[in-house]
């Protein structure tokens, strides 16, 4: 199965852009991230309409069981089964095949560390994400799609509004942890090529002047340096951390 480490990663922006929730940067940003999904198609395919992913108990285990321990902090079942359904609904969405089981569970399971060491790295930089913040980007979601709507995203991702929670949270930290980890400067040759492979992608159709989309552009360009740091660094961490998966 292929490897989902990037995707989940924007799953929270992903789940909130499909209850409406983009802060109204407009019509044309939101073409030019579909044009840039179209680039990525001849890696794995593009969120479409799937059938509903069925689950079974058995695919689920005990809260309270130990699933794996990252530099000796355990992360238990209650983690596993939020990540395992946000893995096995992402994973039929984007067109991969979900039935062997075994390897859904080892997906979720590197999720998990994954997870694990940056939460890991942010606390010792001094991140902390309050409930106050985590809570103000819920009700946004709920304000802009609708609660129904809302609902209706969490359904297909089989997640609580709590596991929702749990999974913003990371989301917000891992933001702010790349943000202030990451060198973010955006030189003009950089905004210039991004623009030139939207255009490209554009094919006949118009495409708005750079000077109009700039900062969409420049958004863009800073997301894939956080995106290529953040694969780096979790492929560092891994390499000195001790893992002991408990399932």
């Amino acid at each position: 199965m292929k490897k989902l480490s990037l995707t989940i990663l924007m799953i929270i922006t992903m789940l909130l852009a499909a209850c409406g929730n983009d802060d109204n940067e407009g019509e044309q940003e939101g073409a030019e991230q579909g044009q840039e999904q179209q680039e990525q198609g001849e890696e794995q395919a593009a969120p479409q309409e799937p059938d509903p992913v069925e689950f079974s108990d058995d695919e689920f285990l005990d809260k309270e069981e130990p699933v794996v321990v990252v530099n000796g902090e355990e992360v238990n079942g209650a983690a596993y089964n939020a990540a395992y359904s946000l893995v096995k609904s992402m994973s039929a969405q984007y067109g991969q095949d979900v039935s062997d089981l075994e390897a859904v569970q080892d997906q979720t399971i590197d999720y998990l560390v994954e997870q694990e060491l940056i939460m890991q790295e942010a606390e010792d930089a001094g991140i902390e994400v309050s409930d106050e913040e985590v809570q103000e980007e819920v009700d946004a979601a709920k304000e802009s799609g609708g609660e129904e709507g809302f609902q209706q995203s969490l359904e297909q991702l089989n997640l609580t509004e709590e596991q929702f929670a749990q999974q913003l949270r990371f989301d917000l930290a891992t933001q702010q942890y790349m943000e202030e980890e990451v060198d973010t400067e955006v030189t003009d040759e950089e905004v210039q090529e991004m623009y030139d492979q939207l255009s490209a992608q554009m094919g006949d159709q118009e495409m708005q002047d750079l000077d109009e989309i700039r900062d969409d552009v420049e958004q863009m360009v800073i997301q894939n340096k956080q995106q290529e740091a953040y694969t780096n660094k979790v492929d560092e961490l891994k390499e000195s951390a001790e893992i002991e998966e408990q399932i």
